[in-house]
């Protein structure tokens, strides 16, 4: 009987190594997976496309040019009523207007997570249903991107002329700032 007891615990002990191992592995398929995802969609075509935009001029040195890419980005998709907007490092996917029915898949870990903040596993259907529709999308979200950065190119408010400095747009900010700011005095 004493033999019996001592197996117990470290049985216990060596399934809870297994499942973490276990977990580890479906984490980093999960990773990979959403790696290709994120590869097929942002191919290399569409990484020069976006590398090509000469931001020159519109960014002060020491910003980001990413932050330009905030002018593109969410791209908006839909199909047969689900929405799907897809940024640079994650897509977010209305299936309708439930919270129930909307996920976030993030390109980093793979992790799809609901509106009700439930995160699902590779094993589970919603995780399989919710990737193949992410997965059948692809063409249309490269289509939509080239179309948005053909916009951007084409778009007389993006060009340098009409954006002007940092600076420049720093002041206007803040000079509409303070008249929205005055027009809530009538409320106070």
């Amino acid at each position: 009987m004493k033999n019996d007891e001592e197996k117990g615990p470290l049985k216990k002990l060596f399934n809870s190594i297994d499942n973490l191992f276990s977990d580890e592995k479906e984490q980093n398929l999960r990773s990979k997976l959403a790696k290709e995802i994120r590869k097929c969609i942002f191919t290399d075509d569409i990484l020069e496309r976006l590398n090509e935009n000469d931001f020159s001029g519109l960014v002060e040195e020491e910003e980001e040019p990413m932050v330009l890419f905030s002018m593109i980005f969410p791209i908006f998709v839909e199909k047969n009523g689900v929405i799907f907007r897809l940024y640079k490092h994650k897509i977010e996917v209305d299936l309708s207007d439930e919270m129930s029915d909307r996920y976030i898949y993030i390109f980093s870990d793979g992790r799809l997570t609901s509106g009700l903040f439930q995160c699902f596993k590779l094993y589970d259907d919603e995780y399989m249903y919710g990737v193949n529709k992410i997965i059948d999308m692809i063409p249309r979200f490269k289509d939509t991107v080239k179309e948005a950065l053909v916009t951007l190119n084409n778009n007389e408010v993006f060009t340098k002329e009409k954006m002007g400095t940092f600076k420049e747009r720093e002041v206007i900010a803040k000079d509409n700032f303070n008249k929205l700011f005055e027009s809530l005095d009538v409320y106070k």
